[in-house]
C-alpha cells in the first residue's frame, strides 16, 4: 500500500522515537470524547475539506496524531459507518477468483463480501455520509490487497460516472476532527498547538504602532513642507499665454519618492487600473479558478433555463489541465462538484418541462381503437362519489341506483390490471357505459350482440362515462318490421 506524503508525515509524528521510549510512553493512540454539542469529521485537516460524518456530544474517537501545521485538527481513525470509494473495475470478488476454501469459483455477490485489488495503484477515495463528494484520496492500494466491499453503486452522470464499490476504510486512512471540540487529556493538550490569538494581537498592535508612526511622520513632513514653501519666494508671473507651470518645490522633489500613500501631503499619483481576470496568458490558474467560481455564482442567480453551464464546464476543464499544485487541484475539484450539482438541477427541471410520454397501453374496443387514451384509476364504487364521499351529499353511504343500458357488447383491451373488461357501445363504436359482471354473470357469449344490461350504477370521472356492475345481461330479441293493413299485396 502506498501512502501520500501527508500521511507518511502523520505516521512519523504519531510514532515515538527510541529516545522518547526511554523517557516517556507516546500518548498516541488515545480515545477521547466529543465535548461540543456536535462536531464534524472531515476528509482533511482544514475547514476547506468536505465533512464526512457528524458526531454528537459524548461520542468517542481514537486520536492518532495532531496536525503539526497548527490548523487545530487531529487525525482520528474512521468511526463506525465510515466508508471509502473505489472503482469497481479495480476490485474483484475473492470467491470468483477461485480463492474459496474448497477451491470452487462462484458468481460475484452484489455486496458484503471480501474483494481483492486487481490493479496496482488503485485509489481509495474518502466517502461522506453527508454529501456525494469523493475527490479526496489518502491511500492507494496495490494488487493483491484485500478490502471489505459493502455494496456496489452505479453513477449515471457527472465526472464520476461508472460503477463504484463502497468499501470499509482501508488501513492507513484517517479522518480529521477539530481539537477544540474534543475533551483532550493533559498529555494531548500539551502537544496541541498554542492558539494564535497572541500572535494576531501582537500583529494588530504592531500594525497600530506602524500606523501611528506614519501619521506622526506625515505631520512632521507637512510642517517642514509648509515652512519650505513660506521661505521660497513665489516665481514671477509668466508673460506667455498660457501661463507656465509652477516650479516643483524642492521638498516635494525630495520626499515624493518615499512618502506613504494616503498622507495627503502631496497629490497622490493615479493608481494603475485593475488587471482583468481574463487578460490572456498573463492570468494565473488561481485567478482563472476564482473567475470561474464567480461566474458560476452569477450564472445561477437567474432562471435555470438560462444557465450557460456548458461554457463554464469548458473553462474549468482547461483550467484544471493547467493546475500545478495540490491546492489548485482541490479548488478545481470543489468548483467541479458545485457545477455538477447545478447541472443536475438543470437537467431535472428540463425533464419536468419536457412533454409527458404517451400512454403505452391505449384503450381498444372490439378490435377498433377508441378515442379514449386509457383507463387511469379504478372506477368509483357505485353509490359513492370521488374521494370516498357519500353520494348525493348524504352523511352515510347510500344504496346504489339501478340502471339499464342497451347497446352492443364489446371487449376492452388494456394492459392496466384495474381496467374494466367490457363496455356497451353504440352503432358508431362510442362507449355508452363500462361494465363489470357480478359473480355468476357470464358476458363472454354475448360479445358482439345487442344486449340489455342492468345493474348498480357508478361513474368514471376520467372519461365522464357511467359504470355498471351487471347483475343481469340478456340479448335483445329482433323485432319484425311493421306491415301495412293491406295483405293483398
Amino acid at each position: 500500500m502506498r501512502l501520500p506524503l501527508a500521511v507518511c508525515l502523520l505516521i512519523v509524528v504519531a510514532t515515538p522515537s527510541r529516545a522518547d521510549d526511554a523517557t516517556a510512553a507516546s500518548p498516541f493512540p488515545a480515545t477521547v470524547r466529543v465535548a461540543a454539542a456536535h462536531t464534524y469529521l472531515r476528509a482533511g485537516p482544514s475547514n476547506d475539506f468536505y465533512p464526512t460524518e457528524r458526531l454528537a456530544h459524548g461520542a468517542t474517537v481514537e486520536v492518532w496524531s495532531i496536525d503539526p501545521v497548527g490548523g487545530g485538527y487531529c487525525a482520528v481513525r474512521p468511526v463506525a459507518g465510515s466508508f471509502s470509494w473505489i472503482r469497481a473495475a479495480d476490485v474483484d470478488d475473492e470467491a470468483r477468483l477461485g480463492e474459496t476454501p474448497d477451491g470452487a469459483a462462484s458468481a460475484p455477490r452484489i455486496g458484503g463480501y471480501t474483494g481483492v485489488i486487481v490493479a496496482d495503484g488503485a485509489v481509495a477515495r474518502i466517502g461522506s455520509q453527508l454529501n456525494d463528494l469523493r475527490h479526496v484520496a489518502q491511500v492507494s492500494l496495490e494488487a493483491g490487497e484485500r478490502v471489505r466491499v459493502i455494496e456496489q453503486v452505479r453513477i449515471t452522470e457527472g465526472r464520476h460516472a461508472g460503477l463504484w464499490a463502497r468499501i470499509e476504510p482501508p488501513a492507513g486512512e484517517f479522518r480529521w476532527a477539530l481539537l477544540a471540540d474534543l475533551e483532550l487529556p493533559p498529555a494531548l493538550a500539551a502537544l496541541a498547538p498554542q492558539p494564535t490569538l497572541d500572535a494576531e494581537a501582537a500583529t494588530g498592535a504592531s500594525a497600530a504602532e506602524a500606523a501611528l508612526a506614519i501619521k506622526e511622520a506625515g505631520e512632521a513632513i507637512a510642517l517642514a513642507v509648509n515652512e519650505a514653501r513660506e521661505s521660497v519666494a513665489p516665481p514671477p508671473p509668466a508673460a506667455i499665454d498660457p501661463p507656465a507651470l509652477e516650479p516643483v518645490p524642492l521638498s516635494k522633489r525630495l520626499f515624493s519618492g518615499w512618502l506613504p500613500m494616503g498622507t495627503s501631503v502631496f497629490d497622490a499619483a493615479p493608481r494603475p487600473g485593475p488587471v482583468a481576470t481574463t487578460s490572456g496568458g498573463a492570468v494565473g490558474v488561481s485567478d482563472e479558478l476564482a473567475d470561474i467560481d464567480l461566474a458560476l455564482s452569477l450564472a445561477v442567480t437567474g432562471p435555470s433555463e438560462e444557465w450557460n453551464l456548458v461554457q463554464l464546464r469548458e473553462r474549468l476543464r482547461v483550467a484544471a489541465q493547467q493546475t500545478t499544485s495540490q491546492s489548485e487541484r482541490l479548488r478545481a475539484e470543489a468548483i467541479d462538484a458545485r457545477l455538477m450539482r447545478f447541472e443536475a438541477i438543470q437537467n431535472k427541471q428540463r425533464a419536468i418541462v419536457a412533454a409527458t410520454p404517451a400512454d403505452p397501453s391505449p384503450l381498444r374496443l372490439g378490435s377498433m381503437w377508441s378515442s379514449l387514451s386509457g383507463v387511469g384509476t379504478r372506477p368509483i364504487r357505485p353509490g359513492v362519489m370521488a374521494g370516498g364521499a357519500p353520494a348525493a351529499g348524504q352523511p352515510t353511504w347510500t344504496p346504489p341506483s339501478m340502471m339499464e343500458t342497451t347497446g352492443r357488447l364489446a371487449t376492452v383491451v388494456s394492459r392496466r390490471p384495474d381496467a374494466p373488461r367490457w363496455a356497451i357501445v353504440d352503432d358508431n363504436n362510442a362507449v355508452l357505459a363500462f361494465v363489470a359482471p357480478q359473480s355468476g354473470v357470464n358476458l363472454a357469449p354475448l360479445v358482439g350482440q345487442q344486449v340489455s344490461v342492468r345493474g348498480a350504477q357508478g361513474y368514471m370521472p376520467e372519461y365522464k362515462r357511467p359504470y355498471l356492475v351487471a347483475s343481469e345481461a340478456r340479448p335483445r330479441l329482433a323485432v319484425a318490421p311493421p306491415t301495412s293493413g293491406d295483405t293483398t299485396r
